[in-house]
């Protein structure tokens, strides 16, 4: 293991800004992936229409059966 090996492990951002200065990229994602930025959608949708925040165990589906019902009535 190099000095920057463990550094990448690092949690601070000024590393990562190293790294790729260096070439070398981090092995975490930066982005979310797409099922996680679906998900907070949702729940800021849910929040616009029946006024309360969501539970927090509730997955898409769910949420947006939620939302059809609190629009129906």
């Amino acid at each position: 293991m190099s000095y920057l090996t463990r550094a990448m492990k690092s949690k601070d951002p000024r590393y990562a800004r190293i790294a790729r200065y260096l070439g070398r990229r981090r092995n975490v994602p930066e982005e979310a992936p797409d099922e996680e930025d679906d998900l907070k959608y949702t729940r800021r949708l849910y929040h616009e229409v029946v006024g309360k925040r969501p539970y927090h165990g509730w997955d898409v589906d769910e949420l947006l059966e939620k939302i059809e019902a609190a629009d129906e009535s």
